[in-house]
């Protein structure tokens, strides 16, 4: 509920990545898979992806979305 109001779209992707993984893990457990490899995976692929995302927070600030058109915010209409 918090990330649908998050003004980062960064922050959401890595939400929705990492409840998907999670996911994949939990589903391979209901079907038989041992999951302690994939748990292990996850966890890593989880963490480097939130390194990665805190250290392309400090470069250039997130494109609007797509769609959306870019307004010149010095200009004044009168």
């Amino acid at each position: 509920m918090v990330l649908s109001r998050s003004s980062h779209g960064r922050l959401q992707a890595w939400a929705i990545r990492a409840i998907a993984g999670f996911l994949v893990v939990y589903l391979l457990g209901v079907f038989g898979v041992p999951t302690l490899i994939p748990y292990l995976a996850v966890m890593i692929a989880v963490i480097a992806d939130a390194l990665r995302l805190l250290l392309r927070r400090d470069e250039a600030p997130p494109r609007p979305p797509r769609g959306v058109p870019r307004t010149n915010r010095g200009e004044t209409i009168h």
